[in-house]
């Protein structure tokens, strides 16, 4: 068994293979236990920091990234298969503007009914505006509306989108947390360049990367007007008010010109509300996953040199790795891709690869869930007579506008004038809650059955089983009134 080794210091030594040494050091004090997996104890006594050269290798990838280090001898001392979770940002990050959206809108509202309230509405009612940085003239109702917010916004040097930018840190937070473990002094990296163009069309040379399919048009949109000659692509009326996309971009829909048609807006209803289908047309999105690692490869070279130096990070290509596995006899996945990487910069010769390690990201919290309000309370007296101002979807009970439509014209100015409105309050996440990657515990009883057992986080001193199956164990919980925490 490999202990890996950090002295009193928290600096990493070398791991070592000595199991005597190591429990004699814990149950005399002289070494305390870091982590368990992987298992790291850290030195509580001064001792030397010497160390051998070590070789790190990088297989980059979107889902799944496989991470090695070897000595000069070719001994494999790490082994790992990261799973990211970097296919959820996109989605994240259109939820979050649809709460932002939300947001504003209410509060856009807010500032509607207080102009109709105290009369400073504009006239006429709905009068279309050109904000500062807005290209179309927008419709404004009762008030005017602010400026376009991202008019003062600048970008950095070096901005990256969310998704690049995540995949970008979980790779060199990878090489962060390996280095708290190993003393590595240098790094390599596979670099790979993926050309969609040559990748549908192996003949494209040189200058036919120019002169794709959209070379003439200023976008997408004009390229579809012009190959449906300013047709519906449906009806095939001279008109196209409306660039669908017919798999929609939030089902993985693609961007490009084989994913949108022009249609009119009778027939974009149409398709909108079932009556039409398109389902035979269109493309999902086909190298997502390689456009985002062809933006993020350089940063994470970046990254790799403010680590090692310029001159201890080296990198290699896609076809020296397969070469190298084919010579070593290792299958396709990740973490072997990691070890010929590896090796490819030291020189060595791996021995034999012990099973890697399964590492697999999640997310911690939830903004959306934490900044959820609830809805708001009419009362009169103690009694609660509406909640909201309009129903929500599938609400039982009075919402504030039918219950005032149920009372008679004399009673509805008096209700309005003594009625107590609460305001909605915000949901928070209780502290007990499940956690992604939770693991829990069955403590062994006397008494048969699964029932009867009591769920922990931590077992007592006696017998613990773990359990994989979080489904069966919150089900019986929930029968006995317990949330495992």
């Amino acid at each position: 068994m490999l202990v890996y080794v950090v002295d009193h210091n928290g600096q990493p030594l070398m791991p070592t293979t000595r199991g005597a040494f190591v429990r004699i050091a814990l149950k005399e004090g002289r070494a305390k236990v870091t982590r368990t997996k992987p298992f790291t104890i850290q030195l509580l006594y001064e001792t030397t920091s010497f160390t051998q050269p070590l070789s790190g290798g990088t297989d980059p990838g979107r889902t799944n990234i496989g991470e090695a280090v070897l000595d000069a001898g070719g001994e494999v001392l790490y082994n790992a298969h990261i799973t990211t979770r970097n296919e959820e940002i996109p989605d994240l990050m259109a939820e979050r503007k649809a709460h932002r959206q939300a947001s504003r809108r209410g509060e856009r509202k807010v500032r509607q009914r207080r102009a109709i309230k105290n009369g400073t509405i504009t006239f006429p009612l709905e009068k279309e505006r050109t904000p500062r940085g807005c290209e179309k003239p927008i419709v404004n109702k009762y008030i005017r509306n602010s400026e376009a917010r991202f008019v003062n916004r600048k970008r950095p040097a070096n901005w990256l989108t969310p998704t690049t930018n995540q995949l970008v840190e979980t790779h060199l937070n990878a090489v962060k947390d390996i280095c708290r473990l190993l003393p590595v002094s240098d790094w390599i990296l596979e670099i790979n360049r993926f050309a969609f163009m040559r990748m549908e069309d192996g003949s494209i040379l040189g200058a036919d990367f120019q002169n794709g399919r959209l070379k003439g048009y200023p976008s997408v949109n004009a390229y579809i007007f012009a190959l449906q000659g300013g047709c519906c692509a449906c009806c095939g009326k001279p008109l196209i008010e409306h660039y669908h996309h017919i798999v929609p971009r939030h089902l993985g829909g693609s961007d490009g010109p084989e994913n949108i048609a022009g249609l009119c807006n009778e027939c974009h209803g149409k398709v909108h509300t079932g009556k039409l289908s398109l389902d035979k047309l269109g493309k999902a999105k086909k190298y997502a996953a390689l456009s985002v690692l062809n933006q993020a490869i350089p940063f994470i070279y970046d990254g790799l040199v403010e680590l090692f130096g310029q001159e201890h990070v080296h990198i290699c290509f896609g076809w020296q790795t397969s070469e190298q596995r084919k010579r070593l006899g290792l299958g396709k996945t990740h973490d072997a891709d990691a070890v010929c990487i590896a090796s490819l910069g030291n020189g060595s010769q791996p021995r034999q690869i012990p099973e890697p390690y399964e590492i697999k990201q999640f997310r911690r919290h939830n903004r959306a869930i934490i900044n959820n309000q609830r809805e708001r309370t009419y009362k009169l007296g103690k009694e609660t007579v509406a909640k909201n101002r309009k129903p929500r979807f599938e609400q039982r009970g009075h919402s504030l506008e039918s219950f005032l439509k149920s009372l008679s014209p004399v009673w509805r100015l008096d209700a309005c004038q003594v009625m107590e409105v609460s305001k909605s309050t915000r949901y928070y996440n209780s502290e007990g809650r499940c956690m992604p990657g939770t693991v829990f515990y069955r403590c062994r009883r006397k008494t048969p059955g699964f029932i009867h057992g009591d769920i922990r986080r931590q077992g007592p001193s006696y017998g613990i089983m773990p359990f994989v199956c979080l489904h069966i164990i919150l089900m019986q919980a929930s029968r006995r009134g317990v949330m495992p925490t």
